[in-house]
């Protein structure tokens, strides 16, 4: 998992929540109006209701790691996790920031690996970011 991802996943998660939120109500909806059962409309409905539980539980553990680096620190989390391109048209000096923090946040977040799930589901959503 590239740490880029993780960082903007946990700076753009209520983005995500809309989305899913929006993917649950259309199949809601779409429940009652059209052809299929309403068993496979909650089968659907039940997988994106667990998505946003994983998610959430990976947000926090983020929050948590995240929270306890400095101000300047997270804004630059931020900074990178909003980047649309790479590190190659920024100063030296910005590059080296980055980059320190960005090791600064995969050391503290060791137990990543205990979240499998939200980490494959933050792949799979990447694209609602």
């Amino acid at each position: 998992m590239k740490s880029k991802q993780i960082i903007r996943f946990y700076f753009s998660a209520d983005n995500i929540n809309k989305a899913l939120d929006n993917l649950i109500m259309d199949k809601a909806l779409k429940s009652a109006a059209f052809g299929k059962s309403c068993e496979y409309y909650a089968e659907r409905i039940l997988a994106l209701i667990d998505a946003k539980r994983e998610l959430s539980r990976l947000w926090r553990y983020i929050d948590t790691v995240i929270s306890s680096m400095t101000v300047q620190e997270r804004a630059v989390l931020r900074f990178y996790g909003g980047l649309r391109v790479g590190l190659s048209w920024l100063t030296k000096a910005r590059v080296k920031e980055v980059k320190r923090v960005t090791v600064k946040f995969t050391r503290r977040a060791r137990r990543i690996e205990n979240f499998n799930e939200g980490v494959r589901l933050v792949k799979e959503y990447y694209c609602l970011m």
